[in-house]
């Protein structure tokens, strides 16, 4: 939470990919890869923007690493609900990737509650689970 606090300074989104181990085993997040280390200027704006080249560094580094994507995550200026720019453009569109959302641009003592988990159905569908529901599917090691 504080890499993406400072990283968004208060006032913009922030997010990373994040990276677990290529294969069948359960998504457990091993590694941390932000989006303005592949994209310097993704957070120059009010919100999180990549560019296509973004994506070939991504797969090449996931490819170097035989990691995978295990799912990302961002921060939004107030609550974690997916916005519909969030909804209809998933970072990565493949039914199960997983979409975290940190409220309050990650300001303050943030903790699975406050964290919404969305889960890519496929054909720009979701299933989005909050609060209880939401730390109930975050462990964290």
């Amino acid at each position: 939470m504080l890499d993406l606090r400072l990283r968004g300074g208060g006032r913009r989104e922030s997010g990373a990919f994040l990276l677990g181990p290529a294969g069948p085993a359960a998504k457990t997040v091993h590694e941390w890869l932000p989006y303005d280390e592949l994209d310097p200027g993704s957070l120059n704006y009010d919100y999180v923007r990549l560019s296509t080249e973004t994506f070939s560094r991504l797969w090449s580094v996931c490819a170097k690493r035989d990691m995978e994507v295990v799912g990302d995550v961002h921060t939004h200026p107030l609550g974690p609900a997916q916005s519909p720019s969030d909804r209809a453009n998933p970072m990565v569109s493949m039914a199960g990737h997983i979409a975290l959302i940190v409220p309050r641009f990650a300001m303050g003592d943030v903790t699975p509650t406050d964290v919404s988990v969305n889960v890519y159905l496929g054909s720009r569908k979701w299933s989005s689970h909050f609060g209880q529901r939401a730390a109930a599917l975050i462990k964290l090691l």
